[in-house]
C-alpha cells in the first residue's frame, strides 16, 4: 500500500514554508511588475473612454474594458502581496 502525504491547503501557512527567499523575492518582483502594467492599461482606458467620439470604434467600451482589467491586476497583486507577508 503506497504511504499518503498530505498535502497544504491552498492559503495555508505551510505553503509558504517551502518557498526559499529567493522564491518569494521573484514572486514579489512579479507582483510588482503586474503591478506596473496595471497602472499602465488603466491610463490607456482613461484615455481612450475620454477620447472624441467620432472615431468609427467605440473606444470609450475599450477604456472601460481595459479599466476592468486593470482593476482584477490590482486586485490579484493585493491577494498576492498579503499571501507574502
Amino acid at each position: 500500500m503506497a504511504r499518503q502525504t498530505s498535502t497544504p491547503l491552498r492559503g495555508s501557512r505551510e505553503i509558504s514554508r517551502l518557498a526559499t527567499p529567493d522564491r518569494l523575492d521573484t514572486v514579489q518582483s512579479a507582483s510588482w511588475e503586474l503591478s506596473a502594467i496595471g497602472e499602465c492599461l488603466a491610463a490607456i482606458g482613461r484615455d481612450m473612454e475620454l477620447a472624441p467620439s467620432d472615431q468609427k470604434t467605440p473606444a470609450g467600451g475599450t477604456g472601460n474594458a481595459l479599466n476592468w482589467l486593470a482593476s482584477e491586476i490590482t486586485r490579484r497583486c493585493v491577494l498576492i502581496d498579503e499571501a507574502l507577508s
